[in-house]
C-alpha cells in the first residue's frame, strides 16, 4: 500500500487538524502522478502557505479543465505525490459585472 510522501504530509496533517476530510484516493491518478489523496473541502491555501514551511519543489497548481476534475492542490516533484480539493467558489464580489 503506497503512504503520502512525507513533503505533503504536513499539508494532509493541516487539513486534518481543520476538520477535513478525504473524499478518495486515487492510485494512480494519471500517468504523472501514481498516488493522490483528494479532500472533501478546498485546500486551505493561504493557511497552508502561511503557516507551512514546504520543500522547494513542493508547488501548488489548479485544473480548470473541464475534462477533468476542477480540483487545485499541491504536487511534489519529487515524489510526483499530490494532495487536492475542490477549487473554492469565487464569491460574487469576485466575479466580472454582467455587460449590459
Amino acid at each position: 500500500m503506497t503512504t503520502l510522501s512525507a513533503d505533503l504530509q504536513p499539508i494532509y496533517d493541516l487539513e486534518i487538524a481543520r476538520g477535513n476530510v478525504v473524499s478518495h484516493i486515487e492510485e494512480p491518478a494519471g500517468s504523472t502522478c501514481p498516488y493522490a489523496v483528494v479532500f472533501k473541502l478546498p485546500l486551505a491555501k493561504e493557511r497552508i502557505l502561511a503557516e507551512l514551511t514546504l520543500d522547494a519543489h513542493v508547488r501548488y497548481w489548479e485544473s480548470r479543465d473541464p475534462h477533468y476534475s476542477i480540483e487545485a492542490g499541491f504536487y511534489s516533484d519529487a515524489s510526483h505525490h499530490s494532495i487536492a480539493g475542490p477549487i473554492p467558489e469565487a464569491k460574487s464580489s469576485d466575479k466580472p459585472a454582467m455587460q449590459q
